[in-house]
């Protein structure tokens, strides 16, 4: 008999106090509209944050992390990190500071974010059971799309009540956001503005398919010195998205084009560079970015997958794109930005076809050309 365990189960979304805000059931795929649970938890917050006009700031992490960590015991909970309160958390690593939460001593706090958390790495228990090669192929066909339905509703729940609501994401963080904004994107009213991405680990043709006429701009920040989308993005996920191939493509490497709300700034980019330093951005100030690590804050900063979010000048230019009014897509395009990437399929990505995704066991067992010895063809 045989029984399809992974199907039974339910994702659920939890507030800080671990209360239950909303289950996911994994047998109903799609949008899941806001429950009362989490609507009023939402429009709880909002009240106490009180009728101010700064943008609430949703902030998506990437791969490895376990929120369900204990902070104090592991470096997998993101609140050891980005989403960590300075001093405590070296600022060049905190996100806090980026999205008007606090200033990079930990003062001036306020209530401008929601730190939205998903587990992003599985034991290779986990991994094993559901067919995957290794974790990262996990997280990204299936974390990350099961996340992205409760960050989905969490969207359109905030979007409804809050003035501005803008996203901060990273990596893996980018494919979680963009699955979510494929969910909730017919459902989001005109308060969701603005998307910042960086080093963004989602696909180019997912993303096409997602972004092609949203009513919101999205500041994709590509590096082609990134060692980490340079050599893991593909090969890691290989055969499901093959080496080389065009659905195989991520935005942080390769960028985008072809869509009038979205902007690919290659922080690589010389004239880019030189076009920010002379303070030609909107809002006239000089931005210094840089595409490799200038400090070793994070444990693996050579590899620059990091420097967007950790080098000072690149934290001011990213905390302007998500707090100022006049760093916009149309008005960074009318200042001449010098926009896109050197990626060989740089632009190709528009009606490209996306490529399945095995959905059960045994799909992923023939993909990967596995034999299948017990005959069971459970999903995972």
């Amino acid at each position: 008999m045989l029984t399809l365990k992974y199907f039974d189960a339910i994702d659920q979304l939890q507030a800080a106090d671990q209360s239950v805000l909303q289950s996911y059931p994994r047998d109903q795929l799609g949008y899941a509209a806001p429950e009362d649970a989490l609507a009023q938890y939402v429009r709880a917050w909002l009240t106490e944050r009180g009728a101010r006009r700064d943008p609430v700031i949703v902030m998506v992490h990437g791969f490895e992390y376990d929120p369900s960590s204990a902070p104090a015991a592991t470096p997998d909970s993101p609140f050891t990190s980005i989403y960590g309160l300075p001093p405590t958390v070296n600022y060049h690593l905190s996100w806090l500071p980026l999205v008007g939460e606090c200033d990079q001593n930990g003062g001036n706090q306020s209530q401008n974010a929601i730190a939205f958390c998903y587990n992003s790495i599985g034991s290779l228990a986990d991994v094993r059971a559901a067919g995957w090669i290794n974790p990262y192929q996990h997280a990204v066909f299936d974390l990350a799309p099961r996340a992205a339905r409760a960050l989905a509703s969490i969207l359109v729940a905030v979007s409804e009540h809050a003035p501005i609501v803008r996203i901060l994401a990273h990596s893996l963080g980018t494919r979680t956001t963009t699955q979510a904004m494929r969910l909730a994107r017919a459902r989001l009213p005109g308060t969701m503005d603005r998307i910042v991405m960086l080093d963004g680990a989602e696909y180019c043709v997912d993303a096409a398919a997602t972004f092609i006429g949203c009513q919101c701009d999205v500041f994709n920040i590509a590096n082609r010195k990134d060692s980490v989308l340079k050599w893991g993005g593909d090969q890691a996920c290989d055969p499901i998205r093959g080496v080389g191939t065009i659905g195989a493509c991520v935005v942080g490497y390769d960028g985008l084009g072809g869509n009038d709300r979205w902007t690919d700034l290659q922080l690589d980019n010389v004239l880019l560079r030189q076009w920010l330093a002379a303070g030609n951005a909107p809002d006239g100030n000089p931005y210094n970015i840089d595409p490799l690590a200038e400090e070793d804050s994070h444990p693996v900063a050579g590899l620059d997958h990091w420097a967007c979010y950790t080098n000072d000048g690149n934290r001011a230019f990213v905390r302007d794109l998500l707090m100022s009014d006049v760093m916009t897509v149309p008005l960074m395009k009318q200042h001449g930005a010098p926009a896109g990437t050197d990626a060989p399929a740089y632009g190709m990505f528009n009606g490209k076809p996306i490529p399945p995704t095995p959905q059960t066991l045994l799909d992923r067992q023939r993909a990967f050309g596995i034999g299948n010895s017990a005959g069971v063809g459970g999903g995972g």
